[in-house]
């Protein structure tokens, strides 16, 4: 009965590591831009004990139009690369821009969007807009229409998305083998935000399915440990 109880253990663990998963989904299907993570296992839920993997969901979410100046969707396929507050380069889909206090555009999560030559600097008080293909202008205080000035365009790139992984973080990274040269192919949805591609009754249905399956793996692991006694029982009779 060991092997039973074991095999059942292993089971519910897994099943809890996919309930946090999808935990984590619901917790952010209203965050802007945000990727599901996905779980899986070779033949279903980890019913039998199967291994279950995860990976991202890198679908698109939909796209929502707000009217914000600073707010930008990618229309289709594509990331921009990002700057982390603690350095590091990565990719991302959200574009709820702003400026802050030290005239750089970030998101608001407070990464800096990286342009052609590096983050972006916004000069205080400007007039900012922001073109379909990345290019963000602004026209300083106290000038007209015509005085608009290139502050730099966004860097746009489309890798394979196999090149691509999700760390525990939440950030998108690209591997060795990505390419991520500047395209022209991505373009920007302005005035318009993507929304998480978190379906909430699906996920809402895994978790029910799941809270099965660990109530099940509990019950054999219970009656296991009952035949156990039992045995143990009859052998000292004898």
């Amino acid at each position: 009965m060991n092997n039973v109880l074991q095999m059942a253990a292993m089971a519910s663990a897994r099943i809890a590591t996919a309930q946090a998963s999808v935990t984590h989904n619901l917790a952010n299907a209203g965050t802007t831009a945000f990727k599901a993570d996905l779980f899986y296992a070779e033949q279903g839920y980890a019913a039998s004990g199967e291994s279950v993997a995860s990976s991202v969901d890198l679908r698109a979410g939909n796209i929502t139009y707000t009217g914000r100046d600073l707010d930008i969707a990618i229309a289709g396929d594509g990331w921009m690369q990002v700057l982390t507050p603690e350095g590091e380069e990565v990719l991302s889909r959200r574009g709820d821009l702003r400026i802050d206090t030290t005239g750089m555009l970030v998101d608001a999560e407070q990464n800096q969007i990286l342009g052609d030559a590096g983050p972006i600097f916004i000069p205080a008080d400007s007039r900012v807009s922001i073109g379909a293909d990345g290019t963000v202008s602004h026209i300083p205080k106290g000038e007209n229409a015509l005085a608009v000035v290139i502050s730099g365009r966004i860097l746009l790139v489309n890798p394979d998305p196999e090149t691509l992984s999700k760390g525990v973080d939440g950030n998108i990274r690209a591997d060795a083998n990505a390419n991520l040269e500047p395209t022209a192919e991505v373009q920007l949805a302005v005035g318009a935000l993507e929304t998480s591609n978190v379906n909430p009754i699906a996920s809402m249905v895994q978790m029910i399915e799941l809270s099965r399956s660990f109530e099940s793996h509990i019950q054999t692991m219970k009656s296991a440990d009952e035949l156990d006694a039992s045995s143990a029982s009859l052998m000292r009779l004898e």
